[in-house]
């Protein structure tokens, strides 16, 4: 008898530890990435960017567009953001040059799947949209050191991200009222455990839910 109800309670153990190992390696983001060349295509950036985690406040800064004269082409990609999450949006908070705030005109600024191809656009300029006939910024503000740009993140799901966590809880407390009242008292497991170099807490979970799993094999096994 205790040997079942053991190995329902590792079982269940099992369930809710693997449930925190998938929410950590199913981690819902998307990358933002900056979009920039000068007019004559010589001082570009398509690779700077920003991992969004959720809503929030995020700034790309970008060194390698220094020289630029005048700006031919200034848009983040929030890369898929627009299919995986149509409820999202990005809004533009501030533009800096060379460390010093530059304004722009917010009605002017476009947003969306712009492309039709899933992404969230900000198109703050872009010489190749309907934003070069009625632009947000001054694009012949020079650059010489530095350009950043500030942007905040809603509706990206963070409701859901709750949610999943609500639901984690309530697996552990069931496991919890499965687990009493407990007949004999199993000896204390080592615990103590060597993080790896790279610290890497996916990793140890799926490792923890494996033991477990196997504890649970054994106990049904050894009550047959």
């Amino acid at each position: 008898m205790k040997f079942k109800k053991m190995a329902a309670i590792a079982a269940a153990s099992a369930v809710a530890l693997s449930m925190s190992a998938v929410s950590v390696f199913a981690e819902d983001t998307c990358q933002a990435t900056l979009g920039f060349t000068d007019v004559n295509w010589t001082y570009q950036d398509w690779e700077s960017a920003v991992e969004i985690t959720g809503d929030g406040t995020y700034t790309i800064t970008s060194t390698a567009v220094a020289g630029t004269e005048e700006i031919g082409v200034f848009v983040i990609d929030c890369q898929g953001m627009f299919a995986s999450h149509p409820d999202a949006v990005a809004t533009l908070d501030k533009l800096e040059i060379d460390g010093n705030e530059i304004s722009f005109d917010a009605d002017k600024i476009m947003y969306g799947d712009i492309e039709n191809k899933g992404n969230y656009r900000i198109d703050i300029y872009n010489m190749y949209s309907d934003t070069k006939d009625n632009p947000g910024i001054n694009n012949a503000t020079p650059i010489t050191e530095s350009l950043s740009v500030t942007f905040t993140v809603s509706g990206f799901g963070a409701a859901a991200a709750a949610e999943e966590e609500v639901v984690e809880e309530e697996v552990v407390e069931e496991v919890a009222e499965e687990a009493a009242p407990v007949e004999e008292a199993a000896p204390a497991a080592d615990t103590t455990t060597t993080p790896a170099a790279t610290g890497n807490h996916s990793a140890a979970s799926v490792a923890v839910v494996m033991a477990v799993a196997a504890a649970a094999a054994l106990a049904v096994k050894k009550s047959k």
